[in-house]
């Protein structure tokens, strides 16, 4: 690898490392980090998501977004809110 790519390559991994500070994930585990990402990514691109949305789109069973889900909302990060269109739906939206 060239010096230009490896510096490069440093500073994206360090400007990750600074937004999972900032986002409170740097303690939580890779697959945790990535159903996080999934949310924010579905709400950038559609509006909304729902925790069906993430299933489909992180790859993970329900049981692990389910999980991951209920810790997030025990640290304030993100906030559960059934949907007005399916009482068995809930949207997931991200605190600030």
């Amino acid at each position: 690898m060239n010096s230009k790519y490896t510096n490069d390559l440093t500073d994206i991994l360090r400007m990750l490392l600074n937004i999972e500070k900032d986002l409170n994930l740097i303690n939580f585990k890779e697959n945790e980090k990535k159903i996080y990402y999934t949310i924010a990514m579905e709400i950038s691109n559609t509006g909304h998501c729902n925790i069906t949305d993430v299933i489909k789109k992180s790859g993970y069973s329900r049981s692990t977004v389910y999980k991951t889900i209920k810790k997030f909302e025990s640290e304030n990060m993100v906030i559960l809110k059934q949907s007005i269109n399916d009482k068995r739906e809930f949207n997931l939206i991200l605190a600030t």
